[in-house]
């Protein structure tokens, strides 16, 4: 049986490392009556909001800036009755 030749095992490393990524990435759906809020911050201490987003149903904010420290909440829509 022939060895796999480093470049193949180099490919094969890469694109499950890809996969990977991508999956990491990605966000929830949010359900009916729900909204998904991503707040980002200034650094690792989360202490100083700069920025936030949002997408559902409800409560879909869009102001400041957006950086790679960021926390998502799930948001149930008020009732209106």
């Amino acid at each position: 049986m022939q060895k796999p030749s480093k470049s193949k095992l180099a490919l094969i490393a890469f694109a499950a490392g890809m996969t990977l990524s991508l999956a990491a990435n990605a966000l929830p759906y949010p359900n009916p009556g729900e909204s998904y809020i991503q707040t980002y911050y200034s650094d690792a201490t989360y202490t100083e909001v700069v920025g936030e987003r949002g997408y559902g149903d409800c409560l879909n904010p869009r102001w400041g800036v957006s950086t790679r420290y960021v926390r998502l909440v799930r948001v149930a829509c008020p009732v209106v009755e």
